[in-house]
């Protein structure tokens, strides 16, 4: 639990955008006619070593895409060239929402971190950016291969915009270069490498868990952030039962102390 560790402030993993789970991540649409292949190879190899000069993108590696990936070629190569600068933290602005849990805990039985907006706005430096997602209904159009110059760079742009079939995630995104994260030395499945980025504990607004959460993982939980030297935000997890009226989650009112309105 890297998120809330027994000793040390906690570290979230920056996730490639190859790495994601959305395989539309930075799609885009060609809205224009090239003049001859060759020199949109060649334009669009330039635009993409602009995004990471050290990892240099040559004409033969953008006809290689274009003949591998057909129509997908020119999201495929932004999402592979991003992933070799930036990594990408996400995080919900609904913790109660039935599917987040579904998805990212096994069967609801995890937990959930709350972290203070203010802390993680305080992050923000040059490399680090907070945004929301913009969720739109079809992919952005680029009228031409240079779209990704600096300074007015719009990579940021790029990896933040979905297709709102996701709107109910309401995903706001720390951007984060890699040169500022942790490398493991691990790998993921996609073959990404693994790298962290340190989030100070008193981020930490709200632990929430459910009622199928193994009680020894809330209790190890409870105990570390009862550690005074941990600095977290918040000393005790919340218990999440479901709703009495709605397909949701909801904080228990017995924790809460809520009166049953008879003195109970």
């Amino acid at each position: 639990m890297t998120c809330l560790p027994e000793i040390g402030d906690g570290a979230l993993r920056a996730t490639q955008p190859a790495a994601l789970n959305d395989p539309f991540e930075c799609t885009t649409v060609k809205r224009f006619e090239e003049t001859d292949r060759e020199s949109g190879n060649r334009e669009l190899a330039l635009t993409l070593t602009e995004i990471q000069p050290r990892n240099p993108v040559t004409d033969k590696d953008v006809e290689q895409a274009r003949i591998r990936y057909g129509s997908l070629y020119m999201g495929e190569l932004y999402r592979q060239q991003l992933s070799t600068r930036f990594g990408i933290i996400s995080f919900s602005t609904n913790p109660f929402h039935p599917l987040l849990w579904s998805h990212y805990t096994q069967d609801g039985s995890g937990f959930a971190v709350g972290y203070k907006a203010g802390v993680l706005e305080s992050l923000t430096t040059t490399g680090v950016h907070l945004q929301p997602i913009q969720y739109i209904s079809k992919p952005g159009y680029v009228i031409g291969y240079k779209v990704l110059s600096t300074p007015e760079s719009n990579v940021i742009h790029l990896m933040r915009c979905k297709s709102d079939h996701w709107k109910y995630e309401s995903e706001w995104r720390l951007i984060v270069e890699l040169h500022l994260t942790i490398g493991t030395g691990e790998r993921d499945r996609h073959g990404q490498a693994v790298n962290l980025f340190r989030v100070p504990n008193a981020a930490v607004g709200k632990v929430y868990y459910t009622e199928r959460t193994p009680q020894q993982v809330v209790a190890e939980i409870n105990g570390r952030l009862q550690v005074p030297n941990n600095r977290y935000g918040v000393r005790q997890t919340t218990r999440l039962v479901l709703a009495e009226d709605a397909y949701r989650y909801e904080e228990d009112a017995t924790e809460l102390g809520v009166s049953d309105g008879n003195g109970g």
